[in-house]
Order: C-alpha cells, then sequence, then structure tokens
C-alpha cells in the first residue's frame, strides 16, 4: 500500500512538473511573438534599467526607454503614453525576471507564474469557502474562470494585478488561520496594484482593529515602511515622483470610471449620474463596513468581497485587467449556492460562470466590431453589478452563523 501511495504521489508530482514544463514552453513562444505583454514590458525595462544602470524607473530617460519600446500600453484611451507608474516595492516581485537579461525568456517565465498564481487563486478561494465540488463542476468553473477576461486580460497584459489579488487572497487565508503577523505581510504586498486594493486593505485595518488583532494593523505597516525605506535606499526620490504622479492622475492613467462611461452615455446628465452612483454606493458599503465590526470572519469575508466588487464602480479610476482579484467573490458566491442546495446550488454556479463568460466576451467582440476604437469601457460595470447583487443573494447565508443555519436546513428537510 506505501509503495502504490508512493508510486502515485512520484507519478502526481511529475506530471505536474510536465505540465508545467509544457506550459513554460508554450508561453515562451508566445513572448517571441510580442504581441501582448506591454504591461510586463514597462515593469521589466524600468526595473532592468535600475539594476543595471541605477536609473530611477521614474527617470525621463526610463520613460523614453519605455516608449520607445512599447508603443502603446492596453487603457482606455488610445495613445495614453506608456511609463512606470507603479510603487517601487513592487519591483519586489518583478526583480526575479528582471535579473533575466533577455526579456522575451523573462516574458515567458512571467506568464507561466502568472498561470500557476491563477490556479493558487482558484485554490485559496476553495480552501477558504470550503467548497467541494464534484470534479466535473469543478473543471467547468475553473474553465469558465481562467478564461473569462478578468484573467485572460491581466495575463496578457502581463500586469501586477493578478499578483496583488493573489497577496490579498493570501490575506484572506492568513486571517482565517489566525497567522496575524503573515496576514499584515501580505495585506502591505498586495499594495503593489494600491488603486486595485486600496478599499478591500482600508477595510481589511478597520475590521481588524474592531476584532483587536493589532497584529495585522501592526505588520503592515512594518512591511509597508520597509518596503518604501528599501526603495528609498535604492532611488531617493522615488516617493516624490511617484506622488507626483499620483496628483498628476489624469496624465499617467487611464481614467475608467463608470462616471465616464455615464458621460460619454448620456453626455447632459452622465456626470451627475456617476457622482450619484458613487454617493449610493459609497453609503452601502460604509453601512455594511459597520455592521461587518466586531463580526467573525465569515461576515468579515462576505463584506471583503463585497468591498472589491464595489470597487471598480465606487469612482476610484480603474481597468477590466484589475478584475483579478473579483475570482475570490465569483467562488464565495458558487460555494454559498452549493452549500444552501446541494443539488441543485452546484449547477446553478456552473450556470452563472458559464453566462459571465459568454457575456463578457460578447462584450469584448461587440467593442471590436463597433465603430469606435476599442476601449473596455464597457467592461468596467457588467461584472461587478452582476456580482454585487449575486453577493447580496447570498448575504443571508453567508453571514448567518452556520449551526442556526444547518437547523433551518433540517427544520426545512422535517417538512
Amino acid at each position: 500500500m506505501n509503495r502504490s501511495r508512493s508510486l502515485f504521489s512520484f507519478l502526481a508530482i511529475l506530471l505536474i512538473v510536465i505540465v508545467i514544463i509544457g506550459l513554460g514552453w508554450a508561453n515562451y513562444r508566445l513572448a517571441r511573438y510580442k504581441v501582448t505583454g506591454q504591461g510586463f514590458a514597462v515593469q521589466w525595462i524600468s526595473i532592468h534599467a535600475l539594476l543595471s544602470s541605477g536609473n530611477s524607473p521614474y527617470s525621463d530617460l526610463v520613460t523614453a526607454q519605455i516608449q520607445k519600446s512599447v508603443p502603446m500600453e492596453v487603457s482606455f484611451t488610445p495613445g495614453n503614453a506608456p511609463k512606470y507608474t507603479a510603487p517601487l516595492f513592487s519591483g519586489l516581485v518583478v526583480l526575479p525576471f528582471a535579473l533575466i537579461g533577455d526579456q522575451t525568456l523573462a516574458h515567458g517565465l512571467w506568464l507561466t507564474c502568472q498561470l500557476l498564481a491563477v490556479f493558487g487563486l482558484i485554490g485559496i478561494g476553495l480552501k477558504l469557502t470550503g467548497w467541494k465540488p464534484a470534479w466535473y463542476i469543478f473543471l467547468i468553473v475553473a474553465i469558465g474562470i481562467i478564461f473569462s477576461y478578468q484573467v485572460v486580460f491581466p495575463w496578457q497584459d502581463g500586469s501586477l494585478a493578478i499578483w496583488s489579488a493573489l497577496f490579498l487572497a493570501l490575506t484572506f487565508l492568513a486571517i482565517s488561520k489566525e497567522r496575524d503577523e503573515l496576514a499584515g505581510i501580505t495585506l502591505a504586498l498586495s499594495m503593489i496594484q494600491p488603486q486595485m486594493v486600496i478599499l478591500a486593505v482600508i477595510f481589511t485595518l478597520i475590521w481588524a482593529a474592531s476584532r483587536r488583532k493589532r497584529l495585522i494593523i501592526l505588520w503592515f505597516f512594518i512591511s509597508l515602511v520597509f518596503l518604501s525605506l528599501i526603495g528609498l535606499l535604492i532611488a531617493p526620490d522615488w516617493m516624490m515622483r511617484y506622488i507626483r504622479l499620483i496628483y498628476n492622475f489624469s496624465q499617467n492613467f487611464p481614467p475608467g470610471t463608470p462616471g465616464m462611461l455615464l458621460k460619454n452615455t448620456y453626455p447632459g446628465l452622465g456626470t451627475q449620474l456617476g457622482w450619484l452612483l458613487s454617493g449610493i454606493l459609497g453609503i452601502i458599503l460604509l453601512l455594511e463596513w459597520w455592521l461587518a465590526l466586531r463580526k467573525n470572519f465569515p461576515w468579515y469575508q462576505w463584506t471583503a468581497c463585497l468591498t472589491m466588487a464595489v470597487s471598480p464602480l465606487i469612482g476610484i479610476p480603474t481597468i477590466p485587467a484589475n478584475f483579478s482579484n473579483l475570482i475570490f467573490p465569483l467562488l464565495l458566491i458558487c460555494a454559498l449556492l452549493a452549500e444552501r442546495s446541494p443539488r441543485g446550488g452546484n449547477w446553478i454556479a456552473v450556470l452563472i460562470t458559464t453566462a459571465l463568460l459568454i457575456g463578457q466576451w460578447a462584450l469584448v467582440y461587440d467593442d471590436l466590431n463597433s465603430l469606435t476604437p476599442f476601449s473596455q469601457l464597457n467592461l468596467l460595470v457588467p461584472l461587478p453589478l452582476v456580482l454585487i447583487t449575486l453577493l447580496y443573494w447570498v448575504r443571508w447565508w453567508a453571514i448567518k452563523p452556520r449551526k442556526l443555519l444547518m437547523e433551518e436546513l433540517k427544520l426545512g428537510e422535517t417538512y
């Protein structure tokens, strides 16, 4: 029996290694064509220049090099000049790849590691939600997630979004395991893409304070300060340059907000409608944050998922390539549906995942075939709006004490 188990483990590990090598080779071949990867190119050129010549990624020299090598960047506004706009400590993730002198090889490895990170996100989501679907249910849902635009867009662009989402998911996992120090560190690391996670980070710190989890807060700020100081030692002016980028936000970041979409659709009232939407969602989010204070982890988990779903619609500029963290709210919804109705819930989860996959790419196809340049702007609203609706559908099952929920289910079976 032990020999058979050892042989099975060896074959499983061998298969995983072969798959990873195969993915690496396929991604290297893809990277050679340089059809995608503008986001990675910006990161690699910037950090490689810092390592090889000591030039700040924010300097005019490196910016000129980026704009010479990267003719365009995936964004809402055609012609948005690419430049390094991430906090310098995000270079910690890029560093191993920037040490590779061959950009094509580095890009191929980056694509492979991003895919592994997506698999990790799905695994963490299943672990946290406790969802154990049949293999064929899991296969359909996993395919729906992996080929969705919130994965394909950041993967092909090579941005930091997938890594930021992974660090945030690791934070949730660490909190669930009472590993508060680790949770604080990974929460700080998720800030490599700050506009994507800022609201989730703020809520986590507020919730941690209400639960007297001081170590999460302490290690978050220790890690953030440490990373920032390391950056100052390498490039003393990085913080001032980054603040200047944020101050001149419209010149350096794509203006992706629902208000912009509403303004394009309804030129007369679009701006006012955008502010109204942001105000309503802001009030709802603050109310849910207040209700979640001092509550247990399942309540925190649901509210954190709502926060991630609301963030793109509340007025913080973003792009669909920053939607990687929406994988987790989708998995939570699927898990709660399956828990509530073990038979039908799994197939409803399959239906939702499939419908989202088809609907998202239908919008992409419609944009590509429209008379206006492809902007991704129409992709900004549907997925977050659907997830918000579904999260409220499963809210009671998420926050209700599990013991009472099981008693309610047993009572329903009796009748």
